[in-house]
């Protein structure tokens, strides 16, 4: 369960991040919303929630409703950085299973 909150919020902080980008500018500490941070942030969370419940996704799939306003690249860079994470948060797991299955056997 732990796991799963650190995911989410990975993924949410990484896919701000991908979404508006960095900025030196220290000018203005808020960020301000906008409707392509709206439409990357529910791109992000229908793919994340498609991946985790087995659907295929893919630049020859179609996009979930969330992604439609999305350029083919930008729905792509989302695809892989919510992949990514998903990946991280599975080899973090299984790291986390063997530790735990090699303290078991002592």
């Amino acid at each position: 369960m732990r796991t799963r909150h650190t995911t989410a919020a990975t993924l949410g902080a990484a896919l701000l991040l991908a979404v508006t980008g960095c900025s030196s500018d220290t000018t203005d500490p808020k960020p301000t919303a906008s409707p392509t941070l709206d439409v990357g942030q529910a791109c992000s969370d229908a793919v994340y929630e498609q991946l985790t419940n087995g659907v295929d996704l893919g630049d020859d799939q179609p996009k979930p409703a969330a992604c439609e306003r999305l350029a083919d690249d930008e729905y792509l860079d989302t695809l892989l950085a919510v992949t990514q994470l998903l990946n991280k948060a599975a080899r973090d797991q299984l790291e986390q299973d063997i530790e735990d299955a090699a303290t078991a056997d002592e």
